[in-house]
């Protein structure tokens, strides 16, 4: 199988350049993946990692989506397979339950939400069985790396630089963190049994982002948790009951997340210690 990354600078792409398994693989620049020339000769899947940071911040644009553009290039070779990096955000809140599964309809309430939904309905209409969507959960790993905002990058950045984590919401919201390095490990295992359809991709269970918070405090040796908020927002899990049946994909125990918590923890004590 001969498989091409496209967006290789991006933070999913290096977690899967660091595996030997994908040492054979090709990665691509977003903009180089979308000049003339014969990228995708004998290419049996393509992997898209790559997004037009524009469309978080305004109304879709069919020009803007790298998915969709790569797509069309793609249609030009019809045994070649395509595995897109969609995201929960596509379902909207979630109930009271926190569970998210692909049977709901998709309510998206940001831009980012609603522009992976409008690509994946682009997708199917151009690609049809050719065409895996994976709705993924939080992605987490060691995230110092400037622009990066999401909610382990800023526990992160605040607890090297401040020696503390703040949180804004009610340390009790579960939410699913999936981390990079697990994803990564997912998504070649994926690409050797690529079956058509839409599938969430997740830990398969939430875990309390204070709990987070108080693993990596425990990883880093000293720290402290401050609470600004007790709002209740956005808890949410996903259910990857369709995942396990096709890919044989396992999930991640608490437990599991909790240890690797500790070991980044552990890491971002080092780089502060090493600057």
């Amino acid at each position: 199988m001969t498989v091409i990354v496209v967006g290789a600078s991006s933070f999913i792409a290096k977690a899967l350049q660091a595996l030997p398994t994908t040492a054979h693989w090709s990665f691509l620049d977003g903009r180089a993946a979308l000049t003339a020339g014969n990228h995708f000769e004998g290419v049996t899947c393509l992997i898209n990692c790559a997004f037009n940071a524009e469309l978080k911040n305004e109304p879709y644009d069919a020009s803007r989506d790298i998915d969709l553009l790569l797509a069309q290039r793609l249609s030009d070779y019809p045994r070649a397979r395509y595995l897109m990096l969609s995201s929960r955000m596509v379902y909207g809140p979630s109930g009271a339950d926190g569970r998210l599964h692909e049977l709901l309809l998709p309510q998206p309430i940001n831009l980012y939400g609603k522009a992976k939904l409008q690509s994946e309905h682009a997708l199917r209409h151009l690609l049809g069985e050719r065409l895996t969507v994976l709705r993924l959960s939080n992605i987490c790993g060691y995230e110092l790396q400037e622009g990066r905002r999401s909610f382990f990058a800023m526990a992160s950045q605040s607890l090297v630089q401040h020696g503390r984590i703040v949180l804004d919401m009610s340390p009790f919201i579960e939410r699913d963190f999936l981390p990079v390095e697990t994803l990564a490990h997912w998504l070649a295992q994926i690409t050797l049994k690529l079956q058509p359809g839409t599938f969430n991709l997740g830990a398969g269970n939430g875990v309390a982002t204070g709990r987070i918070a108080q693993w990596l405090i425990e990883g880093f040796g000293s720290g402290e948790l401050l609470i600004n908020n007790l709002r209740e927002h956005d808890a949410f899990w996903l259910d990857i009951e369709a995942a396990r049946e096709a890919f044989a994909i396992p999930g991640v125990a608490p437990a599991e997340l909790r240890a690797y918590c500790h070991a980044l923890g552990q890491r971002l004590l080092h780089s502060k210690e090493a600057r």
